[in-house]
C-alpha cells in the first residue's frame, strides 16, 4: 500500500524499543504564590513565611498570569532557586 503520511513517518522495525511514561500535569499555576526577591513565599500580610520558598512554575511569574511557552520559567527557576540557597 502507498502511504500518504509523508517522508517523515515510517515503520519502526528495528529493536531495541524504548518508551517513557506520559501523564497529565499542570504546566504552571497561572499566578501562584507571591515571593520576595529571594524566593521566600509572601502571604497576604506581606511578611515572608520562614523556610517556605518557591521558584519556576511553583511561583507567581514575572510575566503575571501569562505563560511565555515551553521553557519560559526555566530562567526564574534557576535564579530564584539559586537565591533561595
Amino acid at each position: 500500500a502507498t502511504s500518504t503520511a509523508g517522508k517523515t513517518l515510517g515503520p519502526i522495525d528495528t529493536a531495541p524499543y524504548f518508551a517513557v511514561p506520559v501523564s497529565v500535569g499542570a504546566m504552571g499555576t497561572k499566578g501562584g504564590p507571591r515571593t520576595d526577591r529571594d524566593g521566600r513565599v509572601l502571604p497576604v500580610s506581606g511578611t515572608a513565611i520562614t523556610g517556605l520558598f518557591a521558584a519556576g512554575n511553583a511561583m507567581a511569574g514575572a510575566t503575571g498570569k501569562a505563560y511565555g511557552g515551553a521553557g519560559g520559567t526555566l530562567g526564574p527557576a534557576m535564579v530564584f532557586g539559586y537565591r533561595a540557597g
